[in-house]
């Protein structure tokens, strides 16, 4: 059965969960430098934002949140008070309709995927989940606010960023779940981390490792275990002290706790991020996707992401030219080009 937050529940929420603008810096930081999260950049273990307008507005979807035994760096408590999350857990869902349209919190490159989903699963008690939507995807920012930051989301039900996917049928699901189907990229477990490099049998998922996407921009649509519709979000955050729990990757990397490690603010391109801030990811505050990405079988083409970009560019560049004209051999141009180049190549490959 879905479950439904009450309005009570939501109050109690928007107290447990985000950084208390109250506390200061030392109330969680490891004492001394912390070069993986740079001072100014807003959360938990430095300071809230100066301007607290519109902040965590969304807390009343807030699912359940991770294993407080798994949190390693700023407060390990947050969710949904009555559902406890199961041991090892290191993410929290947001409580979403199903094929809800999931956007990118910041900037940031795909590192990853693992397609898991399945048409059902009979769970540990005998119970049978229908559908079974697993496919995760892993990212690391490029946002300067949080460098190094591992971002994964999982319990998706499509994406546009695996041309491949459910247009192949070799990348698409099975009938009962087995765990990974393909994989490929740096993947993150609950204690370790794993390189599993391109095959034969995630070629046909035809991924878009290596591409960057900007905030607020698509990266997958919400998911459903059973009748449960969701979009699972785990954070790394790098941290100059070590993660005790790691056996296998980087140990300054942390799992942190979604809901109140990080300040939220819904996304809309003519919106000021203070440092820190991540984006919801979804739509919120008025703003909407084009009408064509809601459809859960959209793919990004070449044509449209190099648009995509220049329009990130070219706003970027209106904010900051002011009487200085836009050259038109402006090299950010000539980069928008090269990218054209190289994704036409990978829609290339990628065709039937």
């Amino acid at each position: 059965m879905k479950r439904i937050a009450v309005p009570v529940i939501c109050l109690f929420v928007l107290v447990a969960c985000g950084p208390s603008p109250e506390r200061s810096s030392s109330s969680y930081s490891t004492p001394g430098f912390t070069p993986g999260v740079p001072q100014t950049s807003a959360s938990a273990i430095t300071s809230p934002p100066t301007n607290m307008e519109d902040i965590n507005s969304q807390t009343h979807l807030y699912g359940t949140g991770a294993d407080p035994e798994m949190i390693t760096l700023g407060p390990r408590e947050c969710g949904q008070p009555g559902w406890p999350p199961y041991p090892g857990k290191t993410s929290m869902e947001f409580e979403l309709p199903h094929g809800t349209p999931i956007l990118a919190p910041i900037k940031m490159v795909m590192i990853a995927f693992d397609n898991r989903n399945a048409i059902f699963r009979i769970g540990s008690e005998g119970q049978r989940m229908e559908p079974f939507n697993d496919l995760e995807l892993c990212f690391e920012s490029l946002n300067p606010d949080w460098p190094g930051m591992i971002v994964c989301v999982y319990h998706l039900l499509r994406t546009p960023l695996l041309l491949g996917h459910n247009t192949d049928a070799a990348c698409s699901e099975v009938e009962e779940w087995q765990g990974t189907i393909q994989a490929q990229g740096r993947l993150f477990y609950e204690y370790r981390e794993n390189i599993v490099p391109e095959s034969t049998g995630s070629s046909p998922c035809c991924s878009s490792i290596g591409r960057s996407v900007e905030r607020g921009q698509l990266i997958g649509f919400a998911g459903s275990v059973g009748s449960h519709s969701m979009a699972a979000f785990r954070f790394k955050v790098s941290h100059e002290s070590i993660n005790p729990l790691v056996r296998k990757g980087d140990n300054y990397l942390h799992w942190a706790q979604p809901g109140s490690f990080f300040f939220w603010k819904c996304y809309a391109p003519e919106i000021n991020f203070p440092d820190g801030v991540l984006a919801y990811p979804f739509e919120c505050g008025g703003f909407q996707i084009p009408s064509e990405q809601h459809n859960i079988d959209f793919k990004y083409s070449p044509d449209e992401q190099a648009l995509f970009e220049k329009s990130i560019l070219l706003r970027e560049r209106k904010s900051n030219m002011h009487t200085e004209p836009f050259a038109a051999a402006d090299p950010g141009i000539v980069r928008i080009c090269a990218r054209l180049d190289v994704l036409s190549m990978l829609k290339a490959s990628c065709s039937p």
